[in-house]
C-alpha cells in the first residue's frame, strides 16, 4: 500500500532545446540501430546528460560516437566523435 500525504505534485515541462539539424544524420545505417530498432535507421539517439560546474550540457549520440554540449545561452557543439556503438 502507498501512502501519499496528497497528489503528487504536477510539474509542467517543456522542450528547451533540439539538436540541431545539422548534426542529425538521417537515413544512415548504425550498428546501433540494427541492433536496438531492427535495423531502422535513426537520425541520433542521445542520452546521459550531464553538466559542468558552468552550467552547460553534454550529452552522447550512442548510434554515431558524438559528444555535444550545450551551452547556456542553448548552442549545441561538437565536443568529440568517435567509432560509437559498434556490435561484434
Amino acid at each position: 500500500m502507498m501512502y501519499l500525504d496528497g497528489p503528487p505534485r504536477v510539474i509542467e515541462t517543456r522542450v528547451l532545446s533540439t539538436m540541431p539539424a545539422k548534426f542529425r544524420r538521417p537515413g544512415l545505417r548504425s550498428d546501433w540501430a540494427d541492433a536496438n530498432r531492427g535495423g531502422k535507421p535513426v537520425d541520433c539517439f542521445i542520452e546521459g546528460p550531464s553538466f559542468d560546474a558552468s552550467g552547460n550540457l553534454y550529452l552522447v549520440d550512442i548510434p554515431f560516437g558524438r559528444i555535444f554540449r550545450i551551452a547556456t545561452d542553448g548552442s549545441w557543439s561538437l565536443v568529440i566523435e568517435y567509432d560509437g556503438c559498434q556490435t561484434a
